[in-house]
Formats: structure tokens, C-alpha cells, sequence
């Protein structure tokens, strides 16, 4: 899959209803490019519950939002989100509709945005993420959207899972060495897919080809396989 960093021209505001039926972008958000710490839009508070563990910074809900546009030929495309770190209890919505969350605010997580997709559009993603409930960390932890942001696409339905590969040396030498190489491949596609072939090359600090081989592969329906 294509990887692309998306950090850049996002809106940025602090939710104080988060119960509201609107779902609009208010006038008072600001434009913010990834990583942010939404917890330094605030003074210190000294009477803040969280204390010195987040420099008496108070936590809050945090909107972020930006649009994606899909052309009508990308129908068949593949696209998804990579999120390395949010902190915390975050929810992903794709045009109005809640595609992932999270409650933890430091491990990556994906997206996957096909099924809420409209082509030859603009789709909004919108990012809301909840740390009012405080204290929640020994340390300063920031707040919202504080590790970068990925758009991963494919135009192929048959792919790689993203950070799924494993390349592990089970014994070398001076003269050879032993590795074994592990992936998933992923078959979005409507049909069984047996003409597949996952090809493997190893090439060495000269950019010289040391080996290469080629393995077929046969995935059924909105399946995945873990190859090695």
C-alpha cells in the first residue's frame, strides 16, 4: 500500500457540549497541522485535579476534522488511516458515522474508510477525543492527536496489511545466512484469488541482488492468509 503522512490542515477546536446535536465546524476552530498537544491551548490551571503529572493542565474533549476527497475511479481503491498515537479514549468518524475507536492513547491504530466512503465527494473524518476524566496519567501525557497521521491506499483490493511483514535471521555467518519472511495478504475482493504471487528479493548494502523467489498464493473471499 501506498503510504502518504497526513499531518497538514486540520481544524482544531475545544468541545464544550459534547452532547450537541450539531455537527457543524464553529467559527472559533483554528487551523493545526499533526502532531498536536491540544492540552497547551490552555494556561495551567493551579488548581488542576491532574496536578504536576501534566504541568497543572486540565484535560477537555478536542474535535479534529478534515476532509478527503475520493474520485468516482478510485470506487475500487483501498483506503485507510493509520493513527500512531492518540491520547486518549478516541472515537473516528467518517462522514457523520462512527468508524473506529480507541480507548488507549498510545498504541497505532487503523481505520479502514471504504464502507463509508462517497466517491467524487469530499468525506469529512472527524477525530473527537475525551480526557476530561482526570487524573488519567503518572506523567505528562498532552492530548489529542500527538503522533502523526497516515492516509494508506492501494488500487489494488489484494494487498499487504500494513506493518504485518516480519523479516527474522535465524542463523548466519560470514558466508550465509538464514531468514525467514512473514506477511498477511489481505483479499478484499468478491472472488476467490488463486493466480496470485508474492515475489521476495533481498538486496545488499550496494543495492545488488543476493536472492529472489516467488511463491503462489490462493486467498478465498473477504479473507487474509498469513504467508511465510
Amino acid at each position: 500500500m501506498q503510504k502518504m503522512r497526513w499531518n497538514q490542515d486540520w481544524q482544531f477546536w475545544q468541545d464544550h457540549n459534547s452532547f450537541a446535536l450539531l455537527w457543524n465546524v464553529p467559527e472559533t476552530a483554528k487551523k493545526v497541522n499533526l502532531p498536536h498537544d491540544a492540552m497547551l491551548e490552555q494556561p495551567a490551571n493551579p488548581k488542576s485535579s491532574n496536578g504536576g503529572n501534566t504541568g497543572y493542565r486540565d484535560g477537555g474533549t478536542y474535535i479534529y476534522t478534515k476532509n478527503l476527497f475520493v474520485a468516482k475511479d478510485e470506487k475500487n481503491h483501498i483506503f485507510q488511516l493509520k493513527f500512531e498515537g492518540v491520547y486518549m479514549n478516541t472515537f473516528v468518524f467518517v462522514n457523520g458515522q462512527l468508524a473506529a475507536k480507541r480507548p488507549y492513547g498510545y498504541s497505532t491504530f487503523y481505520v479502514e474508510l471504504n464502507k463509508f466512503l462517497q466517491y467524487d465527494a469530499d468525506n469529512e473524518i472527524r477525530v473527537q477525543v475525551k480526557t476530561g476524566a482526570t487524573p488519567n496519567s503518572r506523567w505528562y501525557s498532552g492530548a489529542g492527536i500527538i503522533r502523526d497521521v497516515y492516509l494508506l491506499t492501494s488500487a489494488k483490493r489484494t494487498y499487504l496489511q500494513p506493518d504485518a511483514l516480519q523479516i527474522t535471521t535465524q542463523q548466519a555467518n560470514k558466508q550465509q545466512a538464514t531468514v525467514m519472511i512473514s506477511a498477511i495478504v489481505h483479499n478484499q475482493t468478491t472472488e476467490i484469488q488463486d493466480q496470485l504471487q508474492l515475489n521476495t528479493q533481498i538486496f545488499d548494502e550496494n543495492n545488488n541482488l543476493v536472492i529472489q523467489d516467488s511463491s503462489p498464493i490462493v486467498i478465498n473471499s473477504q479473507d487474509q492468509q498469513q504467508w511465510q
